[in-house]
């Protein structure tokens, strides 16, 4: 039979329990009111949509926090009354409330690198960047997992001997494979670096002077980049080779490209006359950006003779090696057209003999 003390026992947890659930629907609502009226307008000025998601993700997290702020207190209000136990309660929440901050984490991530990306164009976004973007986010995502696996280890007192046996272990692990996987991870590390620096793109027409490679970049790897040269042929260089060697980039900051050959012309003629007769020929040909500077420089007196230095820019790099053949056949063939001697030189052996015929021998 209920007797007159357990009918007002169960009406003063009922009372506490509405009173608890009035408290988390004015926490809730009077919550929107100051995001939506304090907050919500000037996030909304802003042009761009990342504020949007993590307010719109705070707001819920607010929300679920406050629901469960308000059931512990209920469970702890029930424990007083029918004696549950207390600290496994108490664990249960902290599990929750634990895994809501990883989530929330994560999801503040994702959102900061997604939005990254849509700002991105799609040329770039499929290459470099979505790489980057994403090992970032996996680093992010590892760091935040780890620290919080040493918050659980933390309160749930997982520390002494056990907690440095299994770090010794993870530290004496990672000696061995940091050594067995030494030119590796130098490889991983540079691969990262070069997607941040960003030396070079896919596309781009590069050279490495020291190995002496030239051509087109196909696919930055995280081990190696791959080059495809002018034979046909793909050449995959580690990035460690490539982050301490000397590369140019014949693709930036634009594809237009100056070429330049030497021209030695016998002393005599007049100088300018010789420098028009360059330049003309040069303006007159189609392949050639008339609007950059056609350049025919006095660059050095030879014992055989004067040596020009011309100079001229074609609109793409591609083309290079077809440009300066066309570049060395229209400078010779103006010079041929004006008889302008370009001297050659000769090695002149004599026979001992008088009467034998003396020999001549071109040198190149």
């Amino acid at each position: 039979m209920i007797t007159t003390d357990t009918l007002i026992t169960i009406g003063n947890i009922l009372i506490r329990i509405v009173a608890i659930i009035v408290l988390i629907i004015s926490a809730i609502i009077v919550s929107r009111l100051i995001m939506k009226r304090l907050f919500w307008p000037r996030i909304k000025k802003t042009r761009t949509e990342l504020d949007d998601r993590i307010f719109h993700l705070f707001e819920s997290f607010l929300l679920i926090i406050i629901i469960l702020f308000g059931i512990q207190a209920m469970i702890r209000l029930l424990e007083e009354y029918l004696g549950i136990y207390a600290e496994f309660t108490d664990d249960i929440f902290f599990l929750v409330y634990w895994i809501t901050g990883v989530y929330i984490s994560f999801r503040i991530i994702s959102i900061v690198s997604n939005w990254y990306l849509s700002r991105v164009p799609l040329r770039d976004r499929e290459t470099i960047d979505k790489r980057l973007i994403y090992s970032i986010r996996n680093i992010l995502m590892f760091t935040v997992s780890f620290l919080a696996f040493l918050v659980l280890l933390d309160y749930f007192e997982i520390t002494g001997a056990a907690l440095t046996a299994m770090l010794a272990a993870l530290g004496i692990g990672g000696i061995i494979v940091g050594l067995a996987a030494q030119n590796t991870l130098s490889n991983i590390i540079t691969g990262i670096v070069l997607l941040i620096d960003r030396p070079f793109r896919i596309g781009d027409r590069i050279h490495i002077e020291k190995l002496d490679t030239w051509g087109d970049v196909i696919e930055i790897g995280w081990r190696s980049t791959r080059i495809m040269t002018m034979d046909n042929r793909l050449v995959a260089i580690p990035n460690s080779i490539i982050g301490t060697e000397l590369v140019i980039n014949y693709s930036t900051p634009e594809k237009m490209f100056r070429i330049e050959t030497d021209i030695i012309v016998s002393y005599g003629p007049d100088i300018e006359y010789v420098r028009g007769l360059i330049v003309d020929a040069l303006k007159s040909e189609k392949w050639v950006m008339q609007e950059r500077p056609v350049q025919a420089l006095l660059f050095e007196f030879t014992e055989s003779g004067i040596k020009f230095r011309v100079r001229c820019w074609i609109e793409d790099y591609v083309e290079t090696r077809v440009s300066e053949d066309r570049l060395n056949t229209a400078v010779y063939k103006a010079l041929i057209d004006k008889k302008i001697a370009m001297p050659s030189s000769y090695l002149v052996f004599y026979f001992a003999n008088p009467e034998d015929n003396r020999m001549v021998y071109t040198k190149e």
